[in-house]
């Protein structure tokens, strides 16, 4: 499809909805097209330039923060700012989405160990200093899941209690956050991050 195209990571086809927010302002639908873990390929009407930063809300993956690496006539490829371990999981999910008769039985697997909670709760912190109670149902050294009566975005950074983090995912009553600088990442991993506003 491209002159010169090569890739550092194979990229698998993926027909997922897209919602893609560009330099933090423009907001667009469009699909997946084919994804690696440095990598993806959209459909979508979006009016980008090479260089432009998109944040892309995945359903059924993820997150990504990007920059634009190209154009062509229907879409855009982007390229992943993306630390070792938030990699190391897309890794994962993008296996799991290739060879689904692998996911089969797998449930909700962590790197690090859970530890279930008696129902405590915690007050949590928005990134728009609006406050949320919320009920811890079990936690690792990474993250907390709670239930709450109000899912912020994915993608959303949160304070609870004093440990910072992001939104994950939802759940059905709530929602997963991992916690900023978990052991994984190291001081070279962290660059400048894009947040859809």
């Amino acid at each position: 499809m491209f002159k010169n195209d090569s890739r550092r990571y194979q990229r698998i086809s993926l027909n997922l909805p897209a919602r893609i927010v560009i330099n933090a302002t423009d907001e667009f639908e469009g699909r997946l097209l084919n994804m690696s873990p440095g990598d993806m390929a959209l459909i979508s009407g979006a009016k980008v330039v090479v260089g432009d930063a998109a944040v892309i809300h995945i359903d059924g993956l993820d997150v990504i923060e990007s920059t634009v690496a190209r154009t062509f006539p229907d879409g855009f490829a982007t390229s992943f700012i993306l630390s070792k371990r938030r990699r190391n999981l897309l890794i994962e999910q993008l296996m799991l989405k290739a060879n689904p008769e692998f996911a089969d039985g797998l449930g909700d697997r962590r790197s690090t160990l859970r530890h279930r909670d008696n129902g405590s709760r915690a007050s949590c912190r928005l990134a728009d200093g609006a406050s949320l109670f919320v009920t811890i149902v079990d936690t690792s050294v990474n993250g907390v899941s709670v239930e709450a009566r109000r899912r912020p975005p994915i993608g959303s950074s949160i304070h609870i209690g004093r440990r910072r983090g992001v939104i994950v995912r939802h759940t059905p009553r709530g929602f997963v956050v991992v916690y900023d600088g978990v052991a994984a990442e190291t001081a070279e991993e962290q660059k400048p991050v894009l947040r859809a506003v």
